[in-house]
């Protein structure tokens, strides 16, 4: 059986409500697993999160979680929720006081950087397998934009989408299946447009109708 795995966000974890709504809609079609990651401490976790992205078959991944995956060069299949894109603008601003306290935001940001970098060595072939989506109304940030212009596909169809919701989809059982199902759907039309390359065609954008512009 294929392998899923899902990287929580910022004061998440691998057992909290998120893994295990992941967890429940997945099951019975992958093996399933959820680690624990210290995401303030960008360089530790970046590595346990590349090393887990590369031995999966599927990734789901929320926020600031979905800012290291998406930074992984790989190819494999990553739904990406409410991606946090720059967080060194704006995890300072959102930490809790608790949080605070071990927060060495001086080092976060340099290494947060340097993560960053990478991205000028993904293609957009390898960006084909990321789908992020990102909510209406959420109460955090929003960066869609940095998404379309870092990682968006060659495939002549966006791998992004707007749904209605807040920040934290995979605690919503609704937001988070609606969000399994456009990545299903991009993942069929984009695998049929990049067959159809080759004759000069780019059907299946009727299939996109239901996405919020």
């Amino acid at each position: 059986m294929n392998k899923a795995i899902y990287i929580h966000g910022l004061g998440g974890s691998g057992n909290g409500s998120s893994a295990r709504n992941v967890k429940k809609l997945l099951e019975g079609e992958y093996e399933f697993s959820a680690s624990t990651y210290n995401l303030l401490n960008p360089e530790q976790a970046f590595s346990q999160i590349q090393n887990d992205v590369r031995n999966a078959d599927f990734v789901v991944a929320s926020s600031l979680g979905a800012f290291y995956a998406v930074s992984v060069n790989v190819c494999t299949p990553i739904l990406l929720l409410n991606p946090c894109l720059e967080p060194e603008n704006t995890i300072k601003n959102i930490l809790y006081p608790e949080q605070r306290k071990d927060f060495d935001e001086e080092k976060c940001h340099r290494e947060w950087l340097k993560i960053k970098e990478g991205w000028n060595l993904i293609d957009h072939e390898s960006c084909g397998s990321r789908f992020a989506v990102f909510s209406d109304n959420d109460e955090l940030f929003s960066f869609r934009d940095v998404f379309k212009k870092n990682f968006g596909t060659f495939y002549g169809t966006e791998n992004s989408c707007m749904i209605h919701g807040t920040h934290e989809i995979a605690k919503d059982e609704k937001c988070l299946s609606e969000s399994l199902s456009l990545f299903k759907k991009y993942v069929d039309v984009a695998d049929r447009i990049a067959g159809n390359q080759s004759a000069g065609g780019f059907g299946g954008f009727d299939e996109f109708d239901g996405f919020l512009p």
